[in-house]
């Protein structure tokens, strides 16, 4: 579980070799948004580089933006 922006979302595994999952609640809806960036993956929980963590958390939050906007 990862906040950015107040949108807390997971990232989990998905079904392909280097396929991800992002789950949000975001504006009252439930958003599913996928990717296949692995340092994003890499980087969502591990703080020993706060720039890069800030990063990958900013990638999923953009990614559930998207995935809303597109509804």
């Amino acid at each position: 579980m990862a906040t950015f922006r107040k949108v807390k979302f997971e990232m989990g595994r998905g079904r392909g070799y280097g396929q991800y999952v992002i789950r949000a609640n975001y504006k009252g809806k439930e958003i599913t948004a996928y990717t296949n960036d692995s340092e994003a993956w890499d980087w969502i929980d591990d703080d020993s580089n706060k720039e890069k963590q800030n990063d990958a958390r900013r990638h999923c939050y953009y990614k559930v933006v998207e995935a809303y906007a597109s509804l």
